[in-house]
């Protein structure tokens, strides 16, 4: 009787137990999903599509209150006005100037180095103290080295020179590179790189044939991840530019006077800066998306 209650009990409870399982899987199953979804798009949607608004609304609808939500005029005066008397163009050949020539440098010399630390004749824990270390220099606030930095560079005379800029851009990003791509190289087998050693080929054939290929979603994972990081960096690009060398995070600095915020202007560079990583992003998204995610499922 005793045992026939305990079991009437634990059936009990195993019911009660799946009716709360089932309301909360209800709860968090798919209309949640969905739900959570659509905030989630919204959020990230609405900042760029007021930027967009932005950019093509007139002045006053830009200072309105209520805000305008849909305009219902719009004007390219804002774009016509950067690209002719802000001279947006030359700031755009800057950041890409700099910014593809910090990628370029970043990815090949990153490279090398990460294959030689991953796959080199040094210990584990070695290789581990060099991975913290290039961490580390990714990890410390940048305004921390602006004045000697300055000093620096005004005794070279590299003021205002695209140079100075893709020197400073290198030095923060390469060792980002190194550290990310010492991951991708671990992953690659051991036996892979012995069957090269069978067949005669030295250290940069199996380099070049074996390794790079199987690591290139990790190669434009990081060049991503380098290119933006170069395109969008403002404090170095401040300190350093004055003319001949600024980029777009800097001019679109300028619209922000001590009389006024220029709203539409500063809205269109935005959008400038913008569309360019994007349509890269786009392109390469397959490769890069399976770059970040490779490694992450060990077998």
């Amino acid at each position: 009787m005793l045992k026939k209650i305990i079991t009437n009990i634990g059936r009990k409870k195993k019911s009660e137990k799946d009716n709360i399982g089932y309301t909360f899987s209800i709860f968090m199953g798919r209309p949640f999903k969905w739900l959570m979804i659509i905030i989630i798009t919204f959020m990230v949607i609405l900042p760029y599509y007021w930027l967009f608004t932005s950019s093509v609304k007139y002045e006053q609808d830009c200072l309105a209150t209520p805000p305008v939500i849909v305009p219902n005029k719009i004007t390219l005066n804002n774009y016509r006005y950067i690209f002719e008397e802000r001279e947006v163009m030359t700031g755009i050949i800057n950041s890409f100037t700099v910014a593809s020539m910090t990628t370029i440098i970043c990815i090949i010399f990153g490279s090398l180095a990460a294959y030689s630390l991953a796959k080199g004749q040094i210990g584990k824990k070695l290789r581990n103290i060099f991975a913290f270390w290039f961490l580390i220099q990714k990890m410390y606030p940048a305004i921390s080295i602006a004045i000697p930095i300055y000093i620096v560079m005004r005794k070279l005379a590299l003021i205002d020179t695209k140079l100075s800029l893709i020197i400073m851009n290198i030095s923060f990003n390469l060792p980002f590179v190194i550290w990310l791509m010492m991951g991708f190289f671990e992953d690659i087998p051991k036996g892979l790189e012995d069957s090269g050693k069978i067949d005669g080929a030295n250290m940069w054939q199996r380099f070049y044939y074996l390794i790079l290929p199987l690591t290139k979603p990790g190669i434009v994972a990081s060049a991503i991840l380098t290119f933006v990081a170069a395109w969008n960096e403002f404090l170095f690009a401040i300190i350093l530019s004055i003319r001949r060398a600024k980029t777009l995070p800097v001019m679109i600095a300028g619209f922000i006077t001590d009389r006024s915020l220029e709203w539409g202007p500063m809205s269109a560079m935005g959008i400038t800066i913008i569309v360019p990583v994007v349509i890269i992003v786009w392109i390469l998204q397959k490769d890069f998306v399976k770059g970040l995610t490779m490694g992450a499922v060990k077998e």
